[in-house]
């Protein structure tokens, strides 16, 4: 009597994820601007804030931890029974990398939409701006270089070395208003630009930055599996290939 081992309890899928955070996304939309007062000053349009810092704090949260997840690669990419994990630290960069710039290409976007009515014109160089708009390029220089060299090892240290650079370049952008005075940039929630003096402000901003911030780490999840599974499926047809050559 053969035995049989044991089967694998199935894996989940967690399909309802993206209707879950679409649904909460949607929701955050229409409390924003149904339930939260107009600003004195500026009227509706003050609303984009809510997802224009969501995305912005989001953003640059990736690109930290992009470099973070880079720098683990690089230390353990050669260590004797830790490939896997670099491996996984590698796709996670890789991922991390590719929504960092999707959202800050949002930030970069609604950032004009506000700023026209507030400063009167749609970009002013003032340092935060600046550092976010050169460290958005570093990450598309990165996204480019990955693309171009697949699976190349020599173009992940590279690229991984490029990566490395976003944490100063985060930690530059975020502090850029209190190490140059002479930006123009509101500091709404931590400093004089205004406030959420209103509760119903207040828990529309949680609300969101909370979404945008579940709805970045799912896109990074998914994009984790899209480079592992891709990575799988070139292994093997390298494997097949490597049949077919043995049968010559």
């Amino acid at each position: 009597m053969s035995s049989s081992s044991p089967s694998m309890p199935p894996r989940i899928k967690p399909a309802f994820l993206p209707v879950v955070l679409g649904l909460a996304l949607m929701g955050c939309i229409y409390f924003v601007f149904s339930g939260t007062p107009r600003e004195a000053q500026m009227g509706e349009v003050y609303k984009i804030f809510y997802f224009h810092v969501g995305a912005a704090m989001a953003c640059l949260s990736l690109f930290f931890f992009c470099a973070i997840a880079s720098i683990a690669y690089l230390v353990l990419r050669n260590r004797k029974g830790w490939g896997k994990l670099a491996t996984t630290c590698d796709h996670a960069a890789f991922g991390m990398a590719e929504i960092g710039v999707l959202y800050g290409a949002i930030v970069l976007t609604t950032g004009p939409i506000w700023a026209k009515p507030a400063w009167g014109t749609y970009w002013n160089w003032e340092p935060r701006l600046t550092l976010l708009l050169l460290t958005f390029f570093l990450f598309v220089g990165y996204i480019v270089l990955r693309a171009y060299g697949q699976r190349e090892e020599r173009v992940k240290n590279m690229a991984s070395g490029i990566a490395v650079v976003g944490i100063p370049a985060a930690l530059l952008t975020h502090f850029a208003i209190q190490l140059w005075k002479g930006g123009n940039h509101p500091q709404v929630v931590t400093g004089d630009g205004g406030g959420l003096a209103h509760p119903a402000m207040k828990q529309a901003f949680g609300l969101t930055v909370a979404v945008v911030a579940l709805f970045a780490v799912y896109l990074v999840w998914m994009r984790i599996k899209t480079h592992r599974l891709r990575d799988e499926t070139e292994m093997l047809f390298l494997d097949l290939s490597d049949l077919e050559d043995a049968r010559r």
